[in-house]
């Protein structure tokens, strides 16, 4: 990705993302079908975040809540696109306590701040992949002492801290994080499970 460029390009996984909000929310009644149409139209062919983020705004995320509240998701069923992704525009989304974790989920902040917290997760492989977007948001990712973590991670005019105490073998879960930062940040933490988050 350029550095010159601010605008970032979205993924054909970001689309998707975005479409299956779309989709839950005509289901709702909160769209109807033209605009639903229209929108995912739109969606698929945005080329930018910030073609994307418009489309969902003045929607509730994935869990229900509108944006500006705290949507908290517990003992999700990994197998819904819901439990897969968590996704905080102009608003906050966070995964905390018993919760499954998927193979691969993706946490996107844009304008607002996400928190995924693994020490209670059930994690549905020994390996999985936390993929990290933090446009203009910020994105705090904690796992227990001793998970082994490959960060690769990257940020643009934004940052990502790592502070981690490192697993003692090669055995047990591994979390890989990929992603970046745009004008925003990613914490990547170990704590105990009930240690007090600062």
């Amino acid at each position: 990705m350029p550095n010159e460029s601010p605008e970032l390009r979205a993924s054909d996984d970001d689309r998707e993302q975005i479409a299956t909000l779309l989709r839950q929310a005509q289901q709702e009644g909160r769209l109807t079908l033209n605009e639903f149409d229209e929108r995912v139209a739109e969606a698929y062919r945005a080329r930018t975040y910030s073609e994307l983020a418009p489309l969902i705004s003045d929607l509730p995320d994935e869990t229900g809540k509108a944006p500006g509240t705290e949507p908290v998701s517990r003992g999700t069923n990994s197998d819904s696109p819901q439990a897969r992704t968590a996704v905080g525009v102009m608003s906050y989304a966070e995964r905390v306590g018993p919760w499954r974790v998927p193979p691969r989920f993706a946490t996107f902040a844009f304008w607002g701040g996400g928190k995924i917290d693994l020490r209670e997760a059930y994690l549905d492989a020994d390996e999985v992949e936390i993929r990290c977007y933090a446009i203009m948001g910020g994105i705090e990712v904690i796992v227990p002492p001793g998970t082994r973590i490959e960060d690769r991670c990257a940020a643009i005019m934004g940052g990502v801290e790592r502070e981690v105490r490192g697993a003692t073998s090669q055995s047990g879960i591994k979390v890989l994080l990929t992603g970046f930062a745009f004008w925003g940040g990613i914490q990547i933490q170990s704590k105990e499970p009930g240690e007090r988050d600062d």
